[in-house]
């Protein structure tokens, strides 16, 4: 699936924009060799400060990078959001079996740390920091966001989540009738499938909480359709609300990070209003 999708969008990206960004890359946020961030600044910087929004992708907890194919995925996240007036950031995260539950979630709060202490030098406003993952990024940014035993008692210090497609609950009968969890799950949660609830960001949601943006795809798999999901679900109940929320027709698990600018792109326009919305 990732092959081919990327074999769809790579033409649409090699011809898409990337003008008046500037480019800031291996910015290490921590000291494992994996804490490393790319920074895209608009070249003509805002009147005043803006937004930033850091990227963090999938890849099951045991893989994944944050250019797989450099300058146009997933590069070409922030370097919409740079062309947009807002600072965008692109980042990897330690994976497992080496690093295990919260390790990912710690990561982005380290990020975001970063970012909040050194935004204000590149033009942007470390008070409107936004966390945007996808999958396993996705579940990442939820755990920090939203789980207070995991960013602390000073909050996640985020404006807002993007949250694409994310596994927020990764074991639960209703989807996983056999009983065992997938291999990268037994890596990331380990072994004591008593504990997985624990380590779900469904159970940690309450009021005032950061913004949400949450979006699924038409074609994710049900293990995946699921947990996004049950966060609507426990979003409303403790909002008496909906969040932003978007179902993308015609796409699948990996592919809306992927369309973001070029020309067909349908997500990255609505991710603007939903950021200017917050800020």
């Amino acid at each position: 699936m990732l092959k081919a999708t990327y074999a769809i969008y790579r033409p649409l990206q090699e011809r898409a924009s990337k003008d008046g960004v500037e480019v800031h890359k291996d910015i290490a946020y921590g000291d494992d060799p994996r804490h490393l961030l790319d920074l895209f600044v608009p070249k003509r910087r805002p009147t005043k400060k803006a937004p930033v929004v850091v990227y963090f992708h999938g890849g099951g907890y045991v893989g994944g990078a944050r250019s797989p194919l450099p300058g146009l995925v997933y590069d070409n996240v922030p370097t919409f959001f740079a062309r947009n007036g807002i600072i965008g950031a692109n980042a990897t995260y330690r994976l497992a079996p080496q690093h295990r539950w919260p390790s990912g979630a710690e990561d982005v709060g380290r990020t975001v740390a970063w970012l909040r202490e050194n935004a204000a030098q590149y033009g942007g406003d470390p008070d409107r920091v936004f966390v945007m993952g996808q999958s396993a990024g996705a579940s990442h940014v939820a755990t920090w966001t939203f789980m207070e035993r995991v960013h602390g008692a000073v909050g996640p210090g985020v404006a807002g989540a993007i949250l694409l497609s994310g596994v927020y609950a990764s074991y639960h009968p209703v989807f996983n009738p056999s009983g065992k969890p997938s291999p990268n799950h037994l890596a990331y949660f380990g072994d004591d499938v008593s504990k997985y609830a624990e380590m779900s960001p469904l159970g940690a949601i309450k009021p005032d909480h950061p913004a949400i943006y949450l979006c699924v795809t038409e074609f994710d798999p049900y293990p995946l359709s699921w947990p996004s999901s049950a966060l609507l679900e426990a979003l409303v109940k403790c909002d008496r609300r909906m969040p932003w929320f978007r179902v993308l027709r015609d796409h699948n698990h990996v592919s809306p990070a992927i369309q973001i600018n070029t020309s067909v792109d349908t997500l990255g326009p609505e991710l603007l209003e939903f950021i200017a919305s917050v800020s």
